[in-house]
């Protein structure tokens, strides 16, 4: 232990008395070595799904029921032919014959097609 106590005051010693090195410039005349440049890597996108879209049927448009005609008031030509009755007729059945009374008409329906004659009231 003694030897390296020693040591120790001797290398103290010297580091005291012996004077310190100054620093100086060294330059170096050697190529110029640039590193790449840094090359950044955005992350990917990130897409979201735009928002559900809700697509509504088309709406369904349901037409009034047809209005029935007027009902008949007024004396019509002997033979006019209507494709439909007026509304407030009655049936009525004079000697087994079918016939529509629509105010002061008498109708009978046609031979040829889906037609209404008028008629004279029967006897």
């Amino acid at each position: 232990m003694r030897a390296s106590l020693l040591a120790l005051a001797v290398a103290v010693a010297l580091a005291l008395v012996l004077p310190r090195p100054t620093a100086a410039w060294v330059v170096v005349r050697a190529p110029v070595y640039y590193a790449p440049r840094p090359v950044y890597y955005a992350p990917p996108p990130v897409y979201y799904a735009p928002p559900p879209v809700y697509v509504a049927p088309p709406p369904v448009y349901v037409a009034p029921p047809p209005r029935p005609p007027a009902p008949l008031t007024t004396k019509l030509p002997m033979n006019t032919q209507l494709s439909e009755l007026p509304s407030g007729c009655t049936s009525v059945s004079v000697k087994g014959e079918p016939y529509q009374v629509c105010g002061p008409n008498w109708l009978k329906g046609s031979d040829f097609g889906p037609y209404y004659v008028v008629v004279p009231a029967p006897q």
